[in-house]
């Protein structure tokens, strides 16, 4: 017990431990069964979601879009090799262009594409080139202007390698075109589903 002549006696009380404990001077409440998980068994049921005819696609039907992407990672799984394999002319290629394009002068590179495209197209062809890729490297574009041609080569040649032989097979083969002509039309339709989905994402991300 404190000594009650002594004011700066600082034994605690043995009354005052229990309000020590607690600064507000609340009494202590026994402790829950469960190890304070009560919060689970309080916590509502999930409503069960029923069907609604007035709303029939609130919910998928039909995951076709969780078919696909288990199938595209089933492909480049189990095709990795093949892919790797048509990766790597490509990313030769590629390079090559780059390398050329980006290791050349860039005034030099102005006057060379100017030429080309009045020799081809004539004199205003060749002014709009000049003015063009004069603009490009002003606003400080070049490289990237140099990668994207780059890109756009290498298309072109393997379009040229592949499709150049194919065009002549279909023409001379009447049942081939009609098997093959369809997935033409198909992958002309790709490139505007790609875009429009990385335009969406970009925007989603922004």
């Amino acid at each position: 017990m404190a000594d009650q002549n002594n004011p700066w006696d600082t034994t605690p009380a043995a009354d005052s431990a229990v309000q020590s404990a607690d600064a507000w001077g609340t009494p202590a409440t026994a402790p829950t069964d469960g190890g304070g998980a009560d919060w689970l068994t309080s916590t509502p049921a999930p409503n069960v979601e029923h069907f609604n005819i007035l709303d029939p696609f609130h919910k998928t039907l039909i995951p076709l879009d969780s078919w696909v992407t288990e199938g595209i990672d089933w492909v480049v799984t189990h095709f990795r090799p093949v892919f790797q394999g048509v990766r790597v002319p490509v990313d030769y290629i590629l390079n090559g262009f780059q390398q050329l394009l980006l290791g050349m002068p860039a005034p030099v590179a102005i006057i060379v594409f100017a030429l080309i495209a009045w020799q081809i197209s004539g004199v205003g062809m060749g002014v709009a080139t000049l003015v063009s890729l004069i603009a490009i490297g002003a606003i400080g574009a070049w490289s990237q202007a140099m990668v994207t041609l780059a890109l756009v080569l290498t298309a072109l040649l393997f379009c040229i390698v592949i499709g150049l032989p194919l065009g002549i097979w279909l023409a001379r083969s009447p049942r081939a075109a009609k098997i093959i002509r369809p997935l033409l039309d198909a992958m002309q339709t790709t490139p505007a589903f790609c875009l429009s989905g990385a335009n969406r994402h970009a925007i989603w991300y922004r």
